[in-house]
C-alpha cells in the first residue's frame, strides 16, 4: 500500500512503558499492514493497567489531537477475557481499542457522533492471536485498516452499549467540592479531576479551603515560584484541572499520594 493511500495518522496510547518490546511490536505490526504509516506516540508511562486514569489523561490531550486520527489505546487489564475489543468513529476521529470506560472523554464530547463495531472480522486481526497481546494481535491490524480509509463498519456488528465511566468528575455540593487525584505526572504532580469552572460555582472563588492528604491551601496559584523551593502549591494545570505540586520536588514522593487520593474544597463559613 502506497504512502498516497494512507489517510489519517495513528496515536498510540498503552501502559507498556518504553523498556520492553511491546511498543515496537505494535508499531511493526501496523507497518507489516501498511508500509509509510504515520504512527505517533501519544504515551505510555501511565500507570499499569489504570484505565480510568489513562481516560483522564486522553481528556486532557483530546484538543492537542488533529482531527481524523485514529487513537489506538491499549491498556487492557481484561486482556483475553470476554471484554469486547472495538473500533470506530467518535466525532472527526477513530478510536481502536478495548471496550473498558477508556474512551468516555472521547464519547461525552462527540454528542450523537459515534458509531462503534466489534472487532470480529479475521481482515482486522492477526491470523493468529495472543491471549495476552491484543495490541499486537488486534488493536494495531484494526488501527492499520481504519488509517487506510476501511470503513469501521466492516470490522464487525454495531456496538450502542460501550462501557463508560460515571464518576470522573469531582462532585459539586452546597459549598463543597469533593475530587480524587486522576493521575501522577512525570515531576510528581498531582492532577485531580477539580475542573476550574467547578469551583466558579462557590459561593466565593476567594474564600475557601483546599484539602489533599496533609496538605491544606487557602490560595491556587499561578506559577511555582509563589512558593519556596520544596513548598507546596495547589494551581490550575494546563489543561485546566486542579494540580498540586511541590516547587522543584515531587509532590507524591513527599507526601504519600497517589491516583485515587481525595481532595476536597470547602468554602468558608
Amino acid at each position: 500500500m502506497s504512502p498516497q493511500e494512507i489517510l489519517r495518522p495513528i496515536g498510540l496510547i498503552t501502559d507498556f512503558g518504553h523498556q520492553d518490546w511491546y511498543v515496537a511490536a505494535m508499531k511493526g505490526e501496523i507497518l507489516k499492514r501498511l508500509p509509510g504509516a504515520r504512527i505517533i506516540d501519544l504515551f505510555h508511562s501511565v500507570s499499569v493497567h489504570n484505565v480510568e486514569s489513562a481516560a483522564f489523561m486522553l481528556g486532557c490531550l483530546l484538543k492537542s489531537l488533529p482531527g481524523e486520527m485514529v487513537v489506538c489505546c491499549v491498556i487492557d487489564p481484561g486482556v483475553g477475557t470476554k471484554r469486547r475489543a472495538l473500533c470506530g468513529g467518535i466525532a472527526q476521529r477513530f478510536y481502536v481499542g478495548p471496550d473498558n470506560g477508556l474512551m468516555t472523554p472521547m464519547i461525552l464530547g462527540a454528542g450523537k457522533h459515534v458509531c462503534l463495531h466489534e472487532i470480529r472480522n479475521a481482515s482486522f486481526r492477526s491470523s493468529k492471536v495472543s491471549c495476552t497481546f491484543h495490541g499486537r494481535d488486534i488493536f494495531a491490524h484494526a488501527a492499520a485498516c481504519l488509517a487506510s480509509g476501511v470503513p469501521p463498519d466492516r470490522a464487525g456488528p454495531a456496538v450502542d452499549d460501550p462501557v463508560l465511566f460515571g464518576n470522573m468528575a469531582a462532585e459539586v455540593r452546597p459549598g463543597f467540592i469533593a475530587g480524587r487525584v486522576m493521575h501522577v505526572d512525570h515531576f510528581g504532580n498531582l492532577l485531580t479531576n477539580i475542573d476550574r469552572d467547578q469551583v466558579g460555582t462557590g459561593p466565593d472563588s476567594g474564600q475557601y479551603t483546599i484539602r489533599v492528604g496533609n496538605l491544606h491551601f487557602d490560595k491556587i496559584s499561578l506559577t511555582y515560584d509563589e512558593v519556596e523551593q520544596d513548598e507546596a502549591l495547589a494551581y490550575w494545570g494546563s489543561a485546566g484541572y486542579l494540580e498540586i505540586g511541590i516547587n522543584l520536588s515531587s509532590a507524591a514522593d513527599m507526601t504519600g499520594l497517589k491516583s485515587g487520593s481525595h481532595v476536597t474544597i470547602a468554602w468558608n463559613d
